[in-house]
């Protein structure tokens, strides 16, 4: 029974039953959810106005056809039948329900249903109030996957710290040794293995802090025209021949505020994943361009996609490739680090990535990125520090991994500097109070025990204004880092950094200090 045809008396206001069929008409149809009604054989009988929206089928369409063959998913009629058994006993059903669109689309429906029961008492049809939840299912997944991320995110956190201290003082000891006279060339050798192994190994602690957002950025202004041209020449490298490269860069400068490793990972990142994808070769393209924001201003953001002849990525893996730690790849492989890390360095920079594929037709991430109005100048290159000196600069180490500053102070002794030496930023205050006037420069891990090397570098800022402070840090909280930034004067030494590395950015800060220009 339709519900033109519900028979309804004439109530006191003079309102007719057709008035009133009209009105609960409208009713229904305002609402913003699918009314669907059916009788006992399961025959649409009701179907209103956001129904049409919602499965893409027009009321005439719908009106007479059974209900099995317009809503349900072929994976949910079992499901559907088991439903309409129990409403056939009168007893409500509530809960999802995968449904499908007239075109095939599935999506997930919350439905409520109901049985009518007449006058008598007696079953006369069934009713259905379905609502789209698949935009909620979704945003539910993101805050699972982000949830998931930051969890892994404060693991590779709570070990980066650690793990790069064990890395500096790996590669700081190689180093020393290489450096050694009469070193013999198969000791050599050896030790060159073992120094690229643990370069690779802090490159993989960089790609872990990346994806967790736990690594302090070094933004500036990038032109990313010059950026991927200059990357040109690399992925040429990292590319077999059986690879073609095709670059096409439409306009001339792209100024985005991004960290320019980060952004090289990033590229590089994709275009490791697009060689992995094309076994038997292929083409790699990397279009880069300025696109409209959603306001239609030309030119406010800009576009890089990269696109591969590949093999393309399957319905199954596409909702896991951005999680850190998956991979399709045979063990050995991969290191399910790749595709996180850009997600991660592309979230950071303010911008989003999409994915286009097709089974056996290939890949396209797209990376849109916010650009700056006016580029700013880049920033300089340091040179090399002139390693002659006059006087012996006096040097505080503050670390409290003791292997790692027995390192530091026999890296600078050897360089001819002054070290005295605290494991905590308390100790540090007492050293500085008792050698009041002798420290030049004051050498700090930054994450520590106790007294952070943030907090330490405020003191030392307002008791002792003339020493230079270098911290040094492979992880720390954004805040953290900030805070010791804030201090001037102030440099940051990443770790895993070799004996070269630390002699040159102490002799740099004692020069600086001093009014001195750095040699080239």
């Amino acid at each position: 029974m339709s519900h033109q045809e519900v028979p309804l008396p004439e109530n006191g206001l003079g309102v007719t039953a057709n008035d009133r069929v009209t009105l609960e008409s409208r009713l229904l149809d305002a609402v913003q959810q699918a009314v669907i009604a059916t009788d006992l054989q399961g025959r649409v009988i009701y179907w209103n106005l956001y129904a049409e929206r919602l499965f893409g089928w027009t009321r005439e369409e719908a009106l007479g056809r059974p209900i099995v063959d317009l809503t349900p998913h072929e994976a949910s009629r079992e499901e559907a039948a088991a439903i309409m058994a129990r409403l056939l006993r009168g007893e409500p059903w509530a809960g999802e329900f995968l449904v499908r669109r007239r075109d095939g689309t599935a999506f997930t429906a919350f439905v409520v249903d109901s049985p009518i029961l007449g006058s008598d008492g007696q079953l006369v049809a069934v009713v259905g109030v379905s609502t789209d939840v698949s935009a909620v299912r979704a945003l539910e997944a993101q805050l699972r996957q982000a949830q998931k991320m930051e969890a892994v995110g404060r693991l590779a956190g709570g070990i980066a710290h650690d793990f790069n201290n064990l890395l500096t003082v790996i590669l700081g000891n190689i180093e020393l040794a290489l450096q050694s006279r009469g070193i013999e060339p198969g000791a050599a050798t050896s030790l060159t293995g073992a120094r690229d192994a643990a370069t690779r190994a802090a490159q993989l602690t960089r790609q872990m802090l990346a994806f967790s957002r736990r690594e302090p950025l070094r933004p500036r202004v990038l032109d990313l025209s010059t950026a991927l041209r200059g990357l040109e020449p690399m992925l040429q490298r990292l590319l077999p021949e059986n690879i073609q490269v095709a670059f096409d860069v439409q306009g001339t400068a792209m100024p985005v505020v991004i960290d320019p490793g980060q952004y090289d990972q990033l590229v590089l990142n994709l275009a490791v994943n697009a060689r992995d994808a094309m076994s038997n070769g292929g083409t790699l393209r990397m279009d880069l361009a300025p696109v409209a924001s959603t306001g239609g201003a030309a030119g406010r953001h800009v576009r890089l996609a990269v696109s591969d002849t590949g093999s393309g990525i399957s319905p199954d893996a596409l909702p896991h490739i951005f999680e850190p730690f998956y991979t399709t790849k045979e063990p050995g492989q991969g290191t399910g680090l790749g595709l996180a890390t850009v997600y991660a360095v592309v979230e950071q920079a303010g911008g989003h990535i999409d994915v286009e594929t097709s089974a056996g037709h290939g890949t396209t991430f797209i990376v849109t990125l916010p650009t700056v109005g006016v580029a700013t100048a880049e920033a300089v290159a340091d040179t090399p520090v002139a390693l002659g000196m006059n006087t012996r600069p006096t040097v505080l180490v503050v670390e409290d991994d003791f292997g790692l500053r027995e390192l530091i102070i026999r890296t600078l002794t050897a360089a001819e500097f002054r070290v005295l030496d605290a494991s905590g930023g308390v100790q540090a205050l007492e050293l500085l109070g008792e050698h009041l006037g002798a420290v030049d420069v004051m050498l700090t891990d930054l994450l520590m025990p106790g007294m952070d090397g943030a907090t330490l570098a405020e003191r030392v800022a307002q008791s002792y204004p003339g020493i230079r402070v270098i911290v040094m840090t492979g992880h720390a909280a954004p805040a953290l880092y900030d805070r010791a930034s804030r201090q001037s004067p102030f440099r940051i030494v990443e770790k895993p950094f070799g004996p070269a590395e630390i002699v040159q950015a102490v002799r740099r800060a004692f020069l600086a200090g001093h009014g001195t220009v750095a040699a080239p």
